[in-house]
């Protein structure tokens, strides 16, 4: 172990951020996925919240809150790309 708080997500030495597993990050692809138009909004609000370029780049516990409640996420991401309409 690098860092003495790798295991909560943190950066330890040279280590990169912590990603969600890969369950996860499947199981945010089928509950956002589908209409290209949301996934661009969906991915325009990931990088300008959270800095990550895609789903795989999400904080774990992001990712699990999405996970936890998508409508909401969704509703969030499209509020931010389009606030005209909300």
């Amino acid at each position: 172990m690098k860092g003495t708080n790798e295991h909560l997500g943190g950066r330890g030495g040279d280590a990169k951020p912590a990603s969600p597993p890969t369950a996860t990050v499947q199981r945010l692809e089928r509950l956002l996925g589908g209409d290209p138009a949301t996934e661009a909004q969906i991915l325009q609000f990931i990088a300008a919240h959270f800095g990550a370029v895609s789903l795989c780049d999400l904080p774990p516990q992001i990712a699990a809150e999405i996970c936890r409640r998508p409508a909401d996420f969704i509703r969030a991401a499209k509020n931010f790309c389009q606030p005209e309409l909300f």
